[in-house]
């Protein structure tokens, strides 16, 4: 509140910056004004009519990440913005598609009720057993709102329901490992559709792997590698490394699968892991990324169709997109 109340020249006081944010006392045009500039947002972000608790995202980051405590609440305020503006352009264009329905049934405390669950998902989706070309399309196609922001290392994405009815998934524009960006959303898709049936029993960490098996066996169905392989067969890296690049599921996960299968025995996954862990050039063969998908543009499209139906201003589409006006108009081809 000190180093906000410097930037706007003192115009008004600490005491004065706590009570907006309380919602004790608003600020006058000028004041407003002022703040617009020093935090660096449009006028439009304080008038905004969808709000969300920010909490029900639960933002963590992976093990041995640098990341700082100040560092994570920007991320949360960042992923705030990204989602009221996504969902503020859906209600203009009219197109809340709604989420997708939890699946009801018995606590869940298995991988291969997972592994089910996936299955049963694939065929409702009509999805069969064919591989996903984009996770992303698929999960816009069926309520679940996808949203890539530009966050830190050591983020994967997070999920969260806002407003009890808005399914959003939140990616990381950065990551560049396009298999797990694919598997990290559909791991969150396991949270969304299946935290409130997680045995109260579990811990964090064993949820963490339930998701898991239900993103793994979404990529990549249990029944396509037992009518490719037998188990106690050797495998060969180039067999593995081809399944990778169809199905968009990285080396270790089809490596994981293959053990959760019985095809490969624990002897052999287990000499995989120390070789991953001893040899490094070993370790970047394997973690390679191989497959090729590229990020979905449903919001700025949306921008774009509301400012082309002139349901909204160019400025307001600039303002949306973090735009200048000048560019949103060179884009702005209307037919």
């Amino acid at each position: 509140m000190d180093q906000l109340v410097s930037k706007i020249g003192g115009l008004v006081s600490k005491q004065a910056i706590s009570k907006y944010e309380s919602g004790q006392m608003m600020p006058s045009d000028d004041v407003l004004c002022a703040l617009c500039v020093a935090l660096g947002v449009e006028p439009d972000y304080f008038y905004r009519p969808f709000t969300f608790d920010l909490n029900e995202f639960q933002v963590s980051f992976r093990k041995k990440s640098d990341t700082s405590a100040k560092d994570v609440k920007a991320l949360k305020v960042q992923i705030q913005d990204e989602v009221e503006r996504y969902l503020e352009v859906e209600e203009i264009l009219g197109k809340d598609k709604g989420p997708a329905p939890r699946m009801e049934g018995e606590p869940l405390s298995r991988p291969d009720q997972m592994r089910a669950l996936a299955n049963r998902l694939r065929e409702d989706w009509d999805l069969g057993f064919d591989a996903i070309g984009n996770v992303q399309d698929v999960l816009e196609a069926h309520g679940v709102k996808v949203i890539c922001t530009d966050a830190p290392k050591g983020f994967d994405g997070v999920s969260g329901i806002v407003n009890g009815k808005d399914y959003i998934v939140v990616l990381n524009k950065r990551q560049e490992h396009v298999e797990r960006r694919r598997f990290t959303a559909l791991h969150e898709l396991g949270h969304l559709l299946f935290d409130k049936r997680f045995s109260p029993s579990l811990t964090l960490r064993e949820k963490e792997k339930l998701c898991d098996a239900f993103a793994s066996e979404m990529l990549l169905p249990s029944r396509v590698l037992k009518n490719i392989f037998t188990p106690g067969e050797r495998i060969s890296t180039s067999e593995v490394r081809q399944l990778q690049m169809v199905y968009g599921i990285s080396f270790d996960a089809i490596m994981h699968s293959l053990h959760d299968n019985g095809i490969i025995n624990d002897s052999k996954y287990k000499s995989y892991c120390i070789l991953k862990r001893k040899n490094d050039s070993w370790k970047k063969f394997v973690e390679d990324s191989f497959f090729q998908e590229a990020f979905s543009k449903k919001f700025e499209t949306m921008v774009y169709a509301a400012a082309a139906k002139d349901l909204i201003s160019t400025s307001k589409a600039a303002n949306l997109l973090h735009s200048s006006v000048t560019t949103v108009r060179k884009h702005l081809n209307v037919i």
